[in-house]
């Protein structure tokens, strides 16, 4: 089991999606151009754009426009790409402030640097630069797709906070949790891709649906296994009162390998169940082997 360096991500993918990719980045970074706030307040928003991540999001965006688009012009999916990251970016602003979370990426976090209310406005500052991205897109589909994947992250948020630390807590309470805190805006991201190039077929759009439901739900399982057994050193261990599929598998018999062994079984079922549906949809060897990083 291990963490991915982002490159390895970067290496699978066109040059015409990285292309598009380091646009993605550019849009991001020039963002708030031109609008004046107070150094803190810039800091903390900028702060994750200038921290980034792997950027799986905006990617899975422009694989799927890139897939769908027959490898033809999908400028138009730039835009969708980086409301997707922005969307995340805000997402993780309230994480940190409701997990008083110091440390992300191995860095310390606005809430760390700047506190909970700056950071907190820097999180609506995000969400709207992101909307206004989404409508610049110039499709209420796309829009609409992610203001209401928006919506089912504030339920994931507040669905994490009223099960942690509880004992009760379920496999279907976890993946309902999971489904809204994370999955919902991986699903989203695919779809708003499929948009761009002007897909709008309903079967089609509801097998994207089923393949970013999969891939999220699998991407979440695999970052609480990496939590849990502490293998990314630069993030801190796991907390005593949060939501993880291991202590939930493991609550009633206490064998943690054989959970770790179920969660590892659960997360590439859930990623050969996206494969199955990509190869009869999108065809697309590019997404199944980015796809394929995500096993343990």
């Amino acid at each position: 089991m291990a963490v991915l360096n982002p490159s390895k991500y970067m290496e699978l993918l066109p040059i015409e999606v990285r292309k598009m990719l380091t646009r993605v980045i550019e849009t991001l970074n020039h963002s708030f151009d031109g609008i004046w706030m107070p150094e803190k307040l810039m800091n903390a928003t900028y702060h994750y754009i200038r921290n980034r991540g792997k950027l799986i999001r905006p990617t899975l965006t422009l694989l799927v426009a890139y897939a769908l688009g027959n490898g033809s012009s999908f400028e138009k999916s730039i835009l969708p790409a980086a409301s997707v990251e922005l969307i995340h970016i805000a997402s993780l602003l309230q994480d940190d402030i409701m997990d008083e979370q110091r440390i992300r990426r191995g860095v310390q976090t606005p809430y760390s640097l700047f506190g909970s209310h700056t950071t907190m406005l820097a999180s609506d500052l995000i969400i709207a630069k992101a909307v206004e991205l989404a409508v610049k897109s110039g499709d209420n589909d796309i829009v609409f797709e992610l203001l209401n994947s928006s919506v089912k992250l504030a339920v994931g948020q507040n669905l994490e906070m009223e099960l942690g630390g509880k004992d009760h807590v379920t496999l279907d309470d976890y993946l309902k949790l999971i489904y809204y805190k994370t999955a919902s805006l991986i699903e989203s991201s695919m779809i708003v891709g499929a948009y761009s190039v002007g897909v709008k077929d309903g079967d089609v759009i509801r097998k994207i649906r089923d393949v970013g439901r999969f891939v999220g739900l699998a991407f979440q399982i695999r970052d609480d296994l990496i939590d849990y057994l502490n293998i990314d050193v630069k993030n801190p261990t796991l907390v005593d009162d949060e939501v993880n599929i291991v202590k939930i598998l493991s609550r009633n018999n206490g064998d943690i390998n054989a959970s770790i062994n179920t969660a590892r079984k659960l997360l590439n079922e859930m990623l050969d169940n996206a494969i199955d549906v990509i190869k009869t949809t999108i065809n697309s060897d590019v997404l199944v082997n980015y796809i394929n990083l995500l096993r343990i």
